[in-house]
């Protein structure tokens, strides 16, 4: 199976307890609702990562490729499902989703008999000046030859804002802290009212100009 998958989860959160007590006036020496506000806080940081498509604090992902991808500019990109005919060109950069793109740990291709080589970091340049990061062969170079018929390539890479919730951008972490105290102050799976209209146009106001649309996740 092709796609993304975290190998060493975020160590260090964007928002704490303590940011959402202290947006819902709890003094952040009350303890009484600890655990309801750590849930909250951990729910509304998993929604936001997956509606931006992003990595918000530094972790390091795994993408699988089934297939090299192809040159076709009006194709919209998938995360790790890439096909097409082999008479197409193969594409010499490989966009590396759930940005912004820290660094590669390193590039494995395998052949028919599952046979691991880790390409040399002088045969791809890294490109992580864009807002989607990429990997990129240097000329003369190729991805690899004869590649296995599933998960031929993995990448491994580090991606996010930051080691510190302090790199993250306020909107973001706004974002956060408003779902999480939405969260605690209505539990019920429906929200009935003005309220949730006014909530969801706040949080799309400031999330949507960070969301990726080159991998078609994220909001509409």
């Amino acid at each position: 199976m092709s796609g993304v998958t975290v190998v060493t989860s975020a160590s260090v959160d964007p928002v704490s307890d303590n940011d959402v007590k202290t947006a819902l006036r709890i003094p952040t020496s009350d303890s009484t609702h600890d655990t309801l506000i750590a849930t909250c806080r951990g729910v509304a940081t998993e929604i936001v990562q997956k509606y931006l498509g992003r990595s918000i604090t530094n972790q390091t992902l795994k993408l699988s490729l089934d297939a090299l991808p192809y040159e076709n500019e009006n194709i919209p990109i998938s995360e790790g499902i890439s096909t097409g005919p082999y008479m197409s060109y193969i594409s010499r950069a490989i966009y590396l989703p759930q940005p912004p793109l820290v660094s590669v740990t390193h590039i494995k291709t395998f052949n028919d008999s599952d046979t691991a080589t880790t390409l040399s970091t002088s045969v791809y340049y890294v490109d992580s000046s864009t807002d989607v990061g990429r990997v990129v062969l240097r000329r003369g170079e190729v991805w690899g030859e004869m590649l296995r018929v599933a998960n031929s390539m993995e990448i491994t890479y580090v991606a996010g804002y930051g080691t510190s919730s302090g790199v993250v951008p306020m909107a973001i972490r706004q974002a956060i802290i408003s779902m999480a105290v939405n969260m605690f102050e209505n539990p019920e799976a429906i929200i009935k009212g003005e309220t949730a209209t006014r909530v969801s146009g706040v949080l799309e106001t400031l999330l949507r100009p960070y969301a990726v649309r080159r991998f078609g996740i994220g909001f509409s």
